[in-house]
């Protein structure tokens, strides 16, 4: 095996008919308030674009659940986004290790006294906050925050993660200290194999099923299947039950043993932030796409930096022709429990020369390289390890197509685009596919970052955002909060701002759901007596070409005797 495994595999993310309860060591405290807390999506499962780095903890669909901070130490960062993490809190602890607690509906109080000062200073309710050492200490236990839905949540829980204080990689806390059972073996439910050049990169139009048996399966290869300095890879699809018979989820490691000598596995035990993306390199992505199958390599390209791979090799099986060659598939979740399978590749023709590289440059992008493409209206840069595999040149400049939207990519593409002369520069912007970009503009051109490919267009936005108040029911005198729906289908919203009494005031917004929401704090009331304080609020939505819609109201304040 890769490494000792000492503890469980966690869950994918979703529904299950049976969930697994999570212990943690004496050092550590339960970072939610939950009797006998349930797992939902466990480290290292294969998500859109990344790895899920952390635990997911069930909280039964409710919001509001208080999370407690695992061990002594100080908030080391706050971030506060529509996007992503949405409300996150991280602690760094003595041990070297910092904890991480997203999607929060609220912070403690004690914490919230700190933020709001800082917010107000700054004006931005998109905030990003990095408090000095041990200026914000919390006790192992102290509730710090409530569980929420925000950010990029597709539904209230908390997602909990541990990583390296200093090199910020995200730790498999079931490695760590946290605890579930697990009595059952992985389960593998299906391997294909595909030619390999000598970099790693698949060569298309060969791949072939494995038929499966119990445990030792056999397959014979077709014809011209490998040529000479190609190689077959393996890629299996593979997940892992708690218990015979209960839901199955994420795989802990895998290894390749041939006979040779030869192995090459991977182990999720840490993943480096910066190298999440790709997840799309370390699984098939184009099969995932046509299948709907998640087939995890057991070989890399060489441009693939994930740590997961405890060998350097590119990995993959050579063969000689008349072959037959019987390798091992070794599968393991993190409590031990293994799955061992035998594997016969039968290849009964000759190796045939191969005169030239597969892939040529005037036809491909390579993935090794960078490249900077020019045209009158149009320009492109790309950088080296942008693309994960050879892709087939597809660009037509002069009509502002880069490449497809099939494919996918490591890195943003730069790309420019000339304005249009017959409007202010300052209402337009790029879109790809359709989709708009955060775009600069200087000199007449438009600027911006893409992680599509596909066709560029610049457009023209002079239209306001819509903003839409959502009335309270009306036998609440006194709402907890103040809502509205705003909307800007063209370039995007920029800013979001709400002014009382002419003074700058922190809101929230929910971007998935489009509403922006006010946490009444002066008791404001939409309906009932009316009262000589009065509140005049005024909410200035911006959108990314700078134009401006402004709702305002004036709101009466309820005395407590009402």
């Amino acid at each position: 095996m890769l490494k000792t495994v000492l503890f469980s595999i966690a869950i994918s993310f979703g529904i299950s008919v049976w969930s697994q309860k999570i212990t943690v060591d004496t050092c550590w405290h339960l970072p939610i308030g939950i009797n006998e807390p349930e797992m939902s999506a466990g480290f290292g499962d294969i998500r859109p674009n990344h790895f899920h780095m952390g635990l997911d903890f069930r909280t039964n669909g409710q919001e509001g659940i208080p999370l407690h901070a695992i061990s002594d130490g100080y908030i080391s960062r706050i971030r506060i986004s529509p996007t992503g993490y949405g409300r996150v809190i991280y602690i760094n602890h003595a041990n070297g290790i910092t904890s991480v607690y997203a999607h929060c509906s609220a912070f403690s109080k004690r914490i919230q006294s700190f933020i709001n000062p800082v917010q107000e200073q700054l004006k931005q309710n998109d905030f990003d906050w990095h408090p000095n050492p041990n200026e914000i200490p919390v006790k192992r236990g102290e509730q710090i925050a409530l569980s929420g839905n925000s950010g990029n949540s597709t539904g209230p829980h908390l997602h909990f993660e541990l990583r390296d204080t200093k090199t910020e990689h995200a730790l498999n806390p079931l490695l760590h200290g946290f605890h579930v059972s697990d009595v059952a073996a992985p389960l593998l439910q299906g391997i294909r194999l595909v030619g390999i050049d000598e970099n790693g990169y698949l060569i298309p139009g060969k791949s072939v099923q494995v038929p499966l048996a119990k445990s030792s399966h056999t397959i014979k290869i077709p014809v011209d299947f490998v040529r000479k300095g190609e190689r077959v890879g393996v890629c299996l699809a593979a997940s892992d039950p708690l218990k015979t018979g209960g839901s199955t989820y994420g795989l802990f490691s895998a290894e390749l043993w041939i006979p040779s000598g030869e192995r090459f596995g991977f182990e999720l035990s840490e993943i480096s932030f910066d190298d999440s993306r790709y997840v799309n390199s370390h699984m098939d992505y184009d099969e995932y796409k046509a299948s709907g199958v998640k087939f995890q390599k057991l070989f890399r390209t060489k441009q693939n930096p994930l740590t997961i791979y405890q060998l350097q090799s590119i990995g993959g099986i050579i063969l000689h022709g008349y072959d037959s060659i019987s390798c091992s598939l070794i599968l393991a979740d993190v409590k031990g429990n293994t799955a061992q399978h035998e594997l016969t590749l039968k290849y009964q023709y000759p190796i045939r020369q191969e005169n030239k590289s597969f892939f040529d440059h005037k036809t491909h992008f390579i993935p090794d390289s960078s490249y900077r493409l020019y045209a009158t209206n149009m320009n492109v840069f790309v950088e080296e390890s942008t693309f994960y595999e050879p892709v087939k040149k597809s660009l037509k400049l002069a009509s502002g197509q880069f490449g497809t939207s099939k494919s996918v990519i490591q890195k943003a593409i730069c790309v420019e685009l000339k304005g249009q002369t017959s409007i202010a520069i300052e209402k337009q912007y790029l879109a790809v596919n359709g989709d708009a970009l955060v775009t600069t503009r200087e000199n007449g051109w438009l600027s911006a970052e893409s992680k599509q490919l596909g066709t560029f267009t610049s457009n023209v936005d002079t239209l306001a955002p819509v903003i839409q108040f959502l009335p309270t029911s009306s036998n609440n005198v006194v709402p907890s909060q103040l809502s509205w729906k705003i909307t800007d289908g063209q370039a995007g919203i920029e800013r979001y701002d709400l002014f009382i009494n002419g003074e700058w005031t922190i809101i929230y917004y929910d971007q998935k759901n489009d509403v922006v929401i006010w946490k009444n704090d002066r008791r404001a009331t939409i309906i009932g007596p009316a009262s000589k304080d009065v509140l005049s609020m005024e909410l200035r939505i911006t959108d990314r070409c700078g134009n401006v819609q402004t709702w305002r109201k004036e709101l009466h304040v309820i005395d407590e005797h009402h």
